[in-house]
């Protein structure tokens, strides 16, 4: 998971990218959410914002109770996710296995090509380019905390939010992982530069869910900041 530095220093430097093309007439970008079929341009982006901020507060809040009724303990989650169909891989140095293809533990969205290829024959002993969403993480502790943020992840992309899709997420991950991130960024389309930033608002959102999860309990605060070094929101 990025730290919060680097996701705003992801925002600073797309949003100065975008800026360049913000005076053409049309900026088309299907929306993968499937909420609007969106125009980028004054009237439909707050169009858009508006009607997705309230479908968002409606999931937030069903994310929140089910926290809440699991009594923010991480089996119970990680239970839920298993009811729900979502497969859950516990194997032992799960964190070395995703770190040769640039993916940390918990939450794991669609691969396809190379990536699912790896984790299929890794996983499941076969051959496929299609690799579905799925938890993988060591058999060991799993910090409430870091569990509710995956929770938040897989929630969200079951609940079809825009930036979970397979290509926003390859090249937030490829972003995330470059030492050029200036010059990663100008190979970037309009529309990788737009799919980014979706993809970079989900996480920065799961982040501030934990945030608020954390505030409300006693003792918190404390094993939060220990988790991700800093307490602060990040607005879009």
């Amino acid at each position: 998971m990025f730290i919060l530095d680097k996701i705003k220093y992801f925002i600073n430097i797309l949003n100065l990218k975008f800026t360049k093309y913000k005076y053409r007439k049309y900026l088309c970008n299907s929306n993968v959410s499937g909420d609007v079929k969106n125009k980028i341009g004054k009237d439909y982006t707050l169009n858009f914002s508006s009607a997705f901020e309230t479908r968002k507060k409606s999931v937030e809040e069903k994310i929140e109770t089910l926290v809440k009724k699991a009594q923010n303990n991480p089996y119970r989650l990680i239970k839920f996710v298993e009811k729900q169909g979502t497969t859950v891989y516990k194997i032992k140095n799960a964190d070395k296995i995703l770190n040769l293809i640039n993916e940390t533990e918990g939450f794991i969205t669609p691969k396809k090509g190379l990536k699912a290829l790896y984790l299929n024959a890794v996983l499941n002993h076969k051959l496929s380019f299609n690799f579905k969403e799925c938890f993988i993480m060591r058999n060991m502790e799993i910090d409430p905390y870091y569990a509710i943020y995956n929770f938040y992840s897989w929630f969200a992309f079951k609940s079809g939010f825009a930036g979970y899709d397979y290509d926003s997420q390859e090249k937030f991950k490829r972003l995330g992982y470059s030492q050029n991130k200036s010059e990663e960024i100008d190979s970037f389309s309009i529309s990788d530069i737009l799919s980014v930033k979706e993809a970079i608002r989900r996480d920065v959102e799961a982040i501030d869910f934990v945030i608020r999860i954390a505030k409300n309990k006693d003792g918190a605060k404390a094993a939060f900041e220990k988790m991700l070094a800093r307490n602060e929101s990040v607005t879009l």
